[in-house]
């Protein structure tokens, strides 16, 4: 089952123990919100509601709360986040094994994994119980159907075309989407419909204005509009290491087209050499004055200095890449 069925049908009978797994955690957070209403209540959320993160709990800690019987009767919600980060003993991994095949009936324990190895057996197993459900990004086509029903659920309308821009300027982001149509909504007040226009005046082109308008402002050491790409770039839930890794990989390029270019090498000479199409060569040549030499090797471990940063230390990654930017934009 795909996180889209079940969301836009839920089913009435559930079942004792749910796996939801995939990166679209948008999805994760909308199901369990689905389970919460139904069973937890501001009377028996004290006692029948316990959630734990499975990077600093245990599988006993989880299971013993399903075991544990609900105050007030009813289905004990048991909630476990990020189980692709858990580090499980093998007894740990057993016992869990053991509950999938003899569930306490009136708990339902809901696991979250943004990825399942299914090399690993107990991942292997979790994908093929009944409660699986996949929360990966839908496919662009899905997104317009999708949009037009959760207006609906809204008590709002949502035109085809209209749909069609907000997917066409957001991308396949069900996240994303979901709060610009939140905004629209709000944007078109009475109004019976939301139309293309209302998309076109509210909604910002996110895939134009994406992480290589952000490198391109670097390049030319603009600092303020760098500051505001990249604060675009986060609201908007993109992943701070992804787009370090594209400012790398477009700095890497000037590095390595300002060293062939100190051979006196013509630019298609330079694509030959790296390997690379033409046009990225001409884009990157045009910034290579911008940089000395020495200047390029301090932005290298700059890079270097952030991934590690973002990688290993409990610093807020918003902090780490405004540093990033002020130190690239610097000298």
């Amino acid at each position: 089952m795909t996180a889209e069925e079940f969301l836009q049908n839920p089913p009435t009978e559930t079942v004792p123990v749910y796996f939801l797994f995939g990166e679209e955690r948008f999805f994760q957070m909308e199901m369990l919100k689905v389970f919460t209403a139904r069973w937890i209540n501001d009377d028996n959320r004290d006692f029948n509601f316990e959630s734990y993160d499975a990077k600093d709990s245990a599988v006993g800690d989880w299971l013993g709360a399903c075991q544990t019987l609900s105050f007030f009767g009813g289905t004990k919600l048991v909630t476990v986040r990020n189980l692709h980060e858990a580090k499980l003993s093998d007894a740990g991994t057993k016992s869990l094994l053991d509950y999938l095949e003899q569930p306490i009936a009136d708990a339902c324990l809901v696991l979250t994994a943004d990825s399942a190895d299914r090399k690993r057996k107990l991942f292997k197993k979790l994908t093929t119980i009944s409660g699986a459900v996949s929360c990966s990004a839908p496919k662009e086509g899905a997104l317009v159907s999708w949009l037009k029903k959760r207006a609906q659920s809204l008590k709002s309308s949502l035109a085809d075309d209209a749909a069609k821009r907000l997917v066409g300027r957001v991308g396949a982001k069900p996240g994303m989407l979901a709060s610009e149509l939140e905004k629209l909504i709000t944007y078109a007040g009475k109004k019976s419909k939301i139309t293309e226009a209302d998309v076109e005046a509210l909604v910002g082109d996110i895939r134009l204005e994406n992480v290589f308008a952000l490198t391109d402002s670097l390049k030319s050491k603009n600092r303020e509009k760098a500051l505001s790409l990249l604060d675009n770039q986060l609201k908007h839930n993109e992943e701070p290491l992804k787009i370090l890794g594209t400012i790398a990989w477009q700095f890497r390029l000037i590095w390595e087209v300002k060293y062939y270019q100190s051979k006196k090498m013509p630019s298609g000479k330079i694509a030959q050499a790296m390997g690379s199409r033409p046009f990225m060569i001409e884009q990157a040549a045009r910034y290579t004055s911008n940089f000395s030499t020495q200047q390029l090797y301090r932005n290298y471990k700059a890079l270097v200095q952030a991934d590690r940063e973002l990688k290993s230390t409990g610093r807020d990654p918003r902090i780490i890449m405004e540093s990033l930017i002020l130190n690239l934009c610097s000298g």
